[in-house]
């Protein structure tokens, strides 16, 4: 069997390089190719995964939720996806948590060996022409991204966003939007909205449901009188125990702006397009090595 081990040559102090080797050593060793797929920048790297869906058996693909991303959008935009393996090695590694992948290097690329599979969802916006592999945030806790500091993110997850959001909180900056999803439709002053296909952020399970859609979480109507509420969600994470959000579980998130202004949004720890989108939820639509004795 054939496959494509994509990395970014340029990450991590050419630590994804050595990975990508070992990979192929690995893969070499249990009779299989495995060939390297790199490109100069985001863009040619979609286009250089979606060539690699009809050439390939599997992609392995080397690091965090980011360059996850790249490989799910190359799913996305091809309307189908092949079996993909996971080697971790970003700061924000969500997904590969959500589904048991262990972080050590090593026991990661035994399971891609090993061959077991299962189908998982991920979400697609923009028409299916951009991937969200773990997270979609709009608002000020997209906006203030930009202050947050690789080191931060590598130590505490997504954590410290709202962590540098209670800065935000006498700025009262919020944006009006309407909102709609399966079972809600209302028009919110939105300060913050995350949407993560998966239970978990930084590795920490924040609310109870397990089921495999989408889970938002929308602040709105932000008032300094609530921050000591908000201060709670940051430390106990239960974020359905809050009752400054609105929680929704629905496979279909559509977001209509109702201002002039550009809000723009943020996934999977990259800036992303503007409103208006909708997300969706393609639920079973990857083929995932994982643990075998792991749901």
């Amino acid at each position: 069997m054939r496959y494509g081990i994509f990395f970014n040559p340029n990450a991590g102090n050419g630590n994804a390089e050595k990975l990508a080797k070992k990979m192929q050593e690995k893969f070499k060793q249990a009779g299989h190719e495995g060939e390297f797929l790199t490109a100069p920048d985001p863009e040619k790297a979609v286009e250089t995964v979606k060539e690699a869906i009809e050439e390939y058996d599997g992609i392995v693909a080397i690091g965090g939720d980011g360059s996850l991303n790249i490989v799910g959008t190359a799913f996305v935009q091809a309307g189908k996806a092949i079996p993909l393996g996971i080697i971790p090695g970003g700061t924000i590694n969500n997904f590969a948590k959500r589904w048991h992948l262990p972080m050590d290097e090593e026991e990661a690329m035994d399971i891609i060996i090993a061959g077991y599979q299962r189908k998982v969802g991920i979400a697609a916006c923009q028409d299916r022409q951009k991937a969200v592999i773990s997270s979609f945030t709009f608002g000020s806790f997209a906006d203030i991204s930009n202050e947050v500091r690789q080191s931060e993110k590598k130590k505490f997850g997504l954590i410290v966003y709202p962590l540098k959001a209670l800065k935000q909180l006498g700025k009262d900056k919020s944006y009006p939007v309407e909102i709609k999803t399966d079972n809600f439709h209302e028009k919110l002053e939105v300060w913050f909205s995350l949407a993560t296909t998966t239970h978990s952020i930084g590795g920490r399970t924040y609310v109870d449901s397990d089921y495999d859609e989408l889970h938002v979480s929308i602040l709105h109507n932000m008032r300094f009188r609530k921050l000591f509420q908000l201060i709670r969600l940051i430390f106990t994470g239960r974020l359905k125990d809050s009752d400054t959000l609105t929680y929704l579980e629905t496979n279909t998130l559509e977001l209509t702006p109702l201002t002039d202004k550009k809000i723009y949004s943020r996934i999977d720890g990259d800036k992303g397009p503007a409103l208006p989108l909708t997300v969706e939820f393609l639920a079973d639509f990857v083929p995932l090595y994982v643990p075998e004795n792991k749901k």
